[in-house]
């Protein structure tokens, strides 16, 4: 009995320290993060549902956005927090619309870009940002169509 009664608190030490696993502030340290919020414009519009990914030149924290009714966006490098981490990036940006289609009783999709094809991909889109140490509120990513 004695032996058993002794191993109790080395039981709710190890549930625990199980327990805190999923916690915010056990997992790996983040880097800070700062604003990093603008507007999306095509062809001078604000432009809605599209989505925007900043991909880091060095490093590995990338941060994405999606555009609402007014084109306004604000970048998240991390789920659990605001903010994009300073430095400077690659940005592409695009919009898929899914299109239903039914011919001769059989139904499908047809997905079509949105945006020019060559806003998807940073090798094509020239669109580069640097997010200072500050952040950035007032971000503006102009966009055309022809």
């Amino acid at each position: 009995m004695i032996h058993s009664i002794r191993s109790i608190p080395i039981v709710l030490a190890i549930a625990t320290l199980m327990t805190c696993a999923g916690c915010p502030d056990s997992g790996p340290k983040r880097p800070p993060t700062v604003p990093a919020e603008g507007v999306l414009y095509l062809d001078g519009n604000p432009f809605e549902g599209a989505i925007i990914v900043f991909i880091a030149n060095q490093g590995e924290y990338n941060a994405t956005a999606s555009s609402d009714s007014n084109g306004k966006f604000s970048l998240k490098a991390f789920d659990e927090k605001k903010g994009a981490v300073p430095g400077e990036y690659k940005v592409q940006v695009s919009k898929t619309l899914v299109e239903k289609l039914e011919k001769g009783g059989e139904a499908g999709v047809n997905l079509k870009q949105a945006l020019p094809v060559k806003y998807s991909n940073i090798g094509t889109s020239g669109l580069a940002y640097k997010i200072p140490e500050a952040g950035d509120k007032n971000m503006k990513i102009e966009l055309k169509s022809k």
